[in-house]
């Protein structure tokens, strides 16, 4: 198995030997070669004359006839290339007034467009009602209701104001109605045996 593995190595090595000295072979050829040749360049500048012959004689492949292209002609006409430019139409430089909408299928002047307005925002409305119901009591023809908000307990009959935002307007069996007094917002709270201060 080691004999196998020395003779394998020593054919590596025999074969990288020999592509190394062609490598070297090759290169040596190449720089022979190279000194032999030498490389003239000239510009080639046609004359008149050779241009006017050049026209009668068919042109060799590879030369451009500079003549035969023709020469660009510039105009004072042209657009000025610095000019601003606006995605609004042009209007026409005559001496009568025209309408900047320009003309209808009749020729009338068209109307300009008309220009809605966004539509206006919703009016201020109250907050929901916060109070629960907690009980009644009457007293002759008094009736006064104890409510709770925020953990805070209030007492109040008909026409009495609670944190100078809300007044009570009536006091009925199933309902209490209260006016919002910043807006001037009717709200009621409901009241039923089953769900005693349900909100409306």
């Amino acid at each position: 198995m080691v004999e196998m593995e020395k003779r394998a190595t020593n054919i590596r090595r025999l074969i990288l030997a020999a592509a190394l000295a062609a490598t070297l072979l090759a290169v040596a050829w190449l720089e022979e070669n190279d000194a032999d040749i030498e490389e003239t360049v000239q510009p080639v500048l046609p004359t008149r004359s050779a241009a006017s012959s050049a026209r009668t004689k068919k042109s060799a492949p590879g030369l451009l006839q500079v003549e035969q292209l023709g020469q660009r002609k510039f105009s004072a006409d042209a657009d000025d290339i610095f000019a601003a430019t606006s995605w609004e139409p042009k209007r026409p430089l005559t001496g009568s007034a025209q309408s900047p909408f320009g003309s209808g299928q009749d020729g009338r002047t068209a109307p300009p467009p008309v220009v809605t307005s966004p539509p206006p925002p919703p009016p201020p409305a109250a907050p929901p009602l916060q109070f629960k119901y907690v009980g009644r009591l009457t007293e002759g023809k008094i009736i006064r209701v104890f409510l709770s908000m925020a953990e805070k307990n209030y007492i109040a009959k008909v026409g009495e104001r609670i944190e100078a935002n809300y007044r009570v307007d009536r006091i009925k069996d199933d309902v209490i109605e209260f006016t919002y007094l910043p807006l001037g917002v009717k709200q009621t709270l409901l009241i039923t045996n089953n769900n005693p201060g349900k909100f409306q």
